[in-house]
């Protein structure tokens, strides 16, 4: 092995890469992009219901199930005895990057500046 500079017949060539695609492999690898699915989920659910999403808020997105809590108890008995299977299927149109197998829905618990209303 010759001992002085390095020739650039020396080094092994390197493929080079477009940079969005590095950025999203390290996006994806930190977890990133989760957000922008819940993100789209978020907006899809607000088109849909319009000012009605105003007292719903999307709180968990984990195995394929969509979690919000629910301002009153009759929207939330509204959203889950008649509107689920509609709002899932929505959802499953509209969010084809992410697979929402099942919605679920929580009262939203009253908070010390909620009480007394």
């Amino acid at each position: 092995m010759p001992l002085g500079p390095k020739e650039a017949s020396d080094f092994r060539p390197i493929r080079a890469e477009l940079i969005g695609e590095v950025a999203h492999r390290w996006a994806a690898r930190a977890g990133l992009l989760r957000i922008s699915e819940r993100e789209r989920l978020w907006e899809a659910w607000q088109a849909y219901l319009g000012p009605v999403a105003r007292h719903t808020r999307l709180v968990s997105l984990r195995q394929n199930v969509a979690t919000f809590v629910i301002e009153s108890s009759a929207l939330l008995a509204e959203l889950n005895n008649f509107r689920k299977p509609e709002l899932l299927a929505m959802l499953q149109q509209e969010v084809r990057s992410y697979f929402v197998a099942d919605l679920r829905f929580r009262l939203q618990k009253d908070t010390p500046h909620r009480r007394g209303r």
